[in-house]
C-alpha cells in the first residue's frame, strides 16, 4: 500500500462521529492486508496535521506504529517530533522513555523531548505535556545525575 493510499483512509475517517473506533476498524484491516513499515511516516504526517482529534488512549493507530519497533518506528518518530511535536507523538516518545532500559539510551531519548520544548512548532498545550513529563522524569531520576531545568515558553 503506498504512502497516499493510507493517507487518503486516514482522510476518510478524520470526520468520523467515533474516529478512535473507525481508526481501529482500519488498522485491522491494515494488518489484515498486511500493511507495513512504509504506513509509518504518512500515519505520522496525519497525526501532526490532525493534533487535536481524539485517537484513544493510547488509540489504534499508536498501537498499529509501535508495531514497528526496532524497525524503523523510533525513528521516524523522532523525525515527526522534529518537524512537529503534538500531544501524542510526545506522548508515544515518553512511552519509548519509559520502556528503555539503558540509562544512555534514556538521556538520549529525553533529550529528544527537550528539544521538542523548544521546538517554534510546539503549541502550548504540548509543551505543557512535555513539561509534565519532565518533570515526572527528573522526580524519577538520581538526584546526583543533575536535571536541567525544564524549558518553558
Amino acid at each position: 500500500m503506498t504512502n497516499h493510499e493510507i493517507s487518503e483512509q486516514l482522510l476518510k475517517i478524520v470526520s468520523s462521529d467515533d474516529f478512535a473506533k473507525s481508526s481501529a476498524e482500519l488498522t485491522e484491516a491494515w494488518s489484515t492486508q498486511a500493511v507495513g513499515v512504509e504506513s509509518i511516516d504518512p500515519i505520522l504526517e496525519f497525526i501532526e496535521a490532525q493534533p487535536d482529534l481524539d485517537y484513544g488512549t493510547p488509540g489504534a493507530l499508536v498501537h498499529f506504529v509501535e508495531a514497528f519497533y526496532r524497525k524503523g518506528y523510533v525513528e521516524r518518530l523522532i523525525k515527526s517530533i522534529g518537524r512537529k511535536p503534538t500531544m501524542l507523538t510526545v506522548w508515544m516518545l515518553n512511552r519509548i522513555i519509559n520502556g528503555a532500559h539503558e540509562e544512555t539510551t534514556k538521556d538520549k531519548f529525553i533529550s529528544i523531548m527537550r528539544e521538542a520544548a523548544t521546538n517554534v512548532n510546539t503549541d502550548r498545550k504540548t509543551l505543557d505535556r512535555i513539561n509534565g513529563f519532565l518533570e515526572h522524569l527528573a522526580s524519577q531520576r538520581n538526584p546526583e545525575k543533575g536535571i536541567s531545568p525544564i524549558v518553558l515558553k
